[in-house]
């Protein structure tokens, strides 16, 4: 007499083997370059920040998230200064 077998089911394999630093703004992972610099990847791919430390691209990033949100009122972008060069006549 055959018996029935419960088919398996298994979770889905992610292939996701790297490490996502998670802010209100959004998900981002660090990667070094070639050039021993870091940089920043958001989930879609897309490079955000370059930076000397692995910790100046940490800090910078989700001011960079920020700033990429539709509702950005723009409070962090003033200049300081002149930046036109004029020349002494």
């Amino acid at each position: 007499m055959p018996t029935k077998t419960k088919a398996k089911t298994t979770a889905p394999v992610t292939t996701d083997i790297y490490e996502w630093h998670i802010c209100e703004y959004g998900s981002y992972r660090i990667e070094k370059t070639r050039y021993d610099m870091f940089k920043s990847i958001d989930k879609l791919g897309n490079d955000l920040i370059t930076g000397l430390t692995e910790q100046a691209v940490h800090a910078c990033t989700p001011l960079h998230l920020l700033a990429q949100q539709p509702d950005y009122d723009g409070q962090y972008d003033t200049v300081i200064g002149s930046a036109a060069i004029t020349p002494d006549l």
